[in-house]
Protein backbone atom coordinates (compact mmCIF):
# COMPACT_ATOMS: atom_id res chain seq x y z
CA UNK A 1 0.00 0.00 0.00
CA UNK A 2 1.27 3.40 -0.85
CA UNK A 3 0.39 5.94 1.81
CA UNK A 4 0.65 9.69 1.48
CA UNK A 5 3.61 11.32 3.21
CA UNK A 6 1.07 13.51 4.99
CA UNK A 7 -0.39 10.47 6.81
CA UNK A 8 3.06 9.05 7.58
CA UNK A 9 4.24 12.45 8.83
CA UNK A 10 1.22 12.80 11.10
CA UNK A 11 1.78 9.31 12.50
CA UNK A 12 5.43 10.13 13.16
CA UNK A 13 4.35 13.32 14.95
CA UNK A 14 1.92 11.34 17.13
CA UNK A 15 4.69 8.86 17.93
CA UNK A 16 7.06 11.69 18.80
CA UNK A 17 4.46 13.22 21.13
CA UNK A 18 3.88 9.86 22.82
CA UNK A 19 7.63 9.31 23.25
CA UNK A 20 8.06 12.79 24.72
CA UNK A 21 5.12 12.26 27.09
CA UNK A 22 6.56 8.95 28.28
CA UNK A 23 10.08 10.40 28.67
CA UNK A 24 8.81 13.30 30.75
CA UNK A 25 7.63 10.82 33.40
CA UNK A 26 11.12 9.40 33.97
CA UNK A 27 12.44 10.35 37.41
CA UNK A 28 15.62 12.41 37.67
CA UNK A 29 18.85 10.68 38.60
CA UNK A 30 20.10 12.06 41.92
CA UNK A 31 23.37 13.91 41.63
CA UNK A 32 23.36 13.88 37.83
CA UNK A 33 22.97 16.88 35.58
CA UNK A 34 21.24 14.78 32.90
CA UNK A 35 18.45 12.31 33.63
CA UNK A 36 17.06 9.20 31.99
CA UNK A 37 14.76 11.37 29.89
CA UNK A 38 17.49 13.08 27.85
CA UNK A 39 17.98 10.48 25.09
CA UNK A 40 14.25 9.73 24.59
CA UNK A 41 13.48 13.46 24.54
CA UNK A 42 16.16 14.11 21.91
CA UNK A 43 14.82 11.17 19.90
CA UNK A 44 11.30 12.60 20.15
CA UNK A 45 12.56 15.97 18.92
CA UNK A 46 14.26 14.31 15.93
CA UNK A 47 11.12 12.33 15.13
CA UNK A 48 9.00 15.47 15.36
CA UNK A 49 11.34 17.27 12.94
CA UNK A 50 11.12 14.35 10.48
CA UNK A 51 7.33 14.25 10.80
CA UNK A 52 7.08 17.97 10.12
CA UNK A 53 9.36 17.69 7.09
CA UNK A 54 7.24 14.83 5.70
CA UNK A 55 4.03 16.82 6.19
CA UNK A 56 5.46 19.98 4.63
CA UNK A 57 6.88 18.06 1.67
CA UNK A 58 3.52 16.38 1.08
CA UNK A 59 1.64 19.67 1.18
CA UNK A 60 4.16 21.28 -1.19
CA UNK A 61 3.94 18.35 -3.64
CA UNK A 62 0.24 18.93 -4.19
CA UNK A 63 -2.79 16.70 -4.07
CA UNK A 64 -2.29 12.96 -3.80
CA UNK A 65 -4.66 10.23 -2.66
CA UNK A 66 -4.20 9.51 1.02
CA UNK A 67 -3.74 5.79 0.36
CA UNK A 68 -3.49 3.48 -2.65
CA UNK A 69 -3.48 -0.31 -2.42
CA UNK A 70 -1.82 -1.01 -5.78
CA UNK A 71 0.26 -3.89 -4.38
CA UNK A 72 -2.82 -6.09 -4.14
CA UNK A 73 -2.93 -6.38 -7.95
CA UNK A 74 0.45 -8.13 -8.08
CA UNK A 75 0.18 -11.89 -8.57
CA UNK A 76 0.83 -13.69 -5.27
CA UNK A 77 0.90 -10.51 -3.19
CA UNK A 78 -1.94 -11.45 -0.87
CA UNK A 79 -0.58 -14.93 -0.05
CA UNK A 80 2.85 -13.42 0.66
CA UNK A 81 1.30 -10.84 2.99
CA UNK A 82 -0.71 -13.51 4.81
CA UNK A 83 2.36 -15.76 5.08
CA UNK A 84 4.32 -12.88 6.63
CA UNK A 85 1.62 -12.41 9.26
CA UNK A 86 1.52 -16.19 9.88
CA UNK A 87 5.32 -16.32 10.31
CA UNK A 88 5.21 -13.44 12.78
CA UNK A 89 2.56 -15.30 14.78
CA UNK A 90 4.66 -18.47 14.54
CA UNK A 91 7.61 -16.62 16.09
CA UNK A 92 5.42 -15.59 19.04
CA UNK A 93 4.53 -19.24 19.61
CA UNK A 94 7.95 -20.77 18.88
CA UNK A 95 10.26 -18.34 20.68
CA UNK A 96 9.29 -19.40 24.23
CA UNK A 97 9.51 -23.07 23.22
CA UNK A 98 12.66 -23.15 21.06
CA UNK A 99 14.43 -19.97 22.12
CA UNK A 100 15.24 -16.87 20.13
CA UNK A 101 17.96 -18.30 17.89
CA UNK A 102 16.02 -21.24 16.49
CA UNK A 103 12.69 -19.41 16.25
CA UNK A 104 14.22 -16.34 14.59
CA UNK A 105 16.25 -18.50 12.19
CA UNK A 106 13.19 -20.48 11.13
CA UNK A 107 11.02 -17.39 10.70
CA UNK A 108 13.71 -15.49 8.79
CA UNK A 109 14.27 -18.47 6.51
CA UNK A 110 10.54 -18.57 5.83
CA UNK A 111 10.47 -14.85 5.08
CA UNK A 112 13.40 -15.22 2.68
CA UNK A 113 11.66 -18.09 0.90
CA UNK A 114 8.53 -15.94 0.51
CA UNK A 115 10.54 -13.36 -1.43
CA UNK A 116 12.17 -16.06 -3.59
CA UNK A 117 15.61 -16.21 -2.00
CA UNK A 118 17.29 -19.56 -2.70
CA UNK A 119 17.57 -21.88 0.33
CA UNK A 120 21.36 -22.14 0.06
CA UNK A 121 21.48 -18.38 0.58
CA UNK A 122 18.45 -17.97 2.87
CA UNK A 123 19.52 -20.45 5.56
CA UNK A 124 23.04 -19.11 6.26
CA UNK A 125 21.88 -15.49 6.09
CA UNK A 126 18.98 -16.21 8.46
CA UNK A 127 21.30 -18.03 10.89
CA UNK A 128 23.89 -15.24 10.79
CA UNK A 129 21.25 -12.54 11.22
CA UNK A 130 19.66 -14.33 14.17
CA UNK A 131 23.06 -14.89 15.79
CA UNK A 132 24.19 -11.27 15.37
CA UNK A 133 20.84 -9.99 16.64
CA UNK A 134 20.94 -12.33 19.65
CA UNK A 135 24.51 -11.39 20.47
CA UNK A 136 23.76 -7.66 20.16
CA UNK A 137 20.72 -7.82 22.42
CA UNK A 138 21.90 -10.42 24.94
CA UNK A 139 25.46 -9.19 25.40
CA UNK A 140 25.64 -5.66 24.05
CA UNK A 141 22.33 -4.27 25.28
CA UNK A 142 21.72 -6.81 28.08
CA UNK A 143 18.16 -7.42 26.91
CA UNK A 144 16.96 -10.90 27.82
CA UNK A 145 15.67 -12.87 24.85
CA UNK A 146 13.84 -16.19 25.05
CA UNK A 147 16.32 -18.91 26.00
CA UNK A 148 16.12 -22.24 24.31
CA UNK A 149 18.09 -25.23 23.19
CA UNK A 150 21.10 -23.37 21.78
CA UNK A 151 21.42 -20.25 23.96
CA UNK A 152 22.61 -22.26 26.97
CA UNK A 153 25.73 -23.30 25.05
CA UNK A 154 26.69 -19.77 23.98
Amino acid sequence: MRVSDLIVGLLVLVGAAALYAAASTFPPIPGQQYGADVFPTLTAAGLAACGLLLCLGSVRAGPFPLAQATWIREPGALPRALATIALTAAYLVLAPLLGFLLAASLVLTGLFVIVNVRLKVAVPVALATALVTWWSFAHGLRVPLPRGLIEGYL
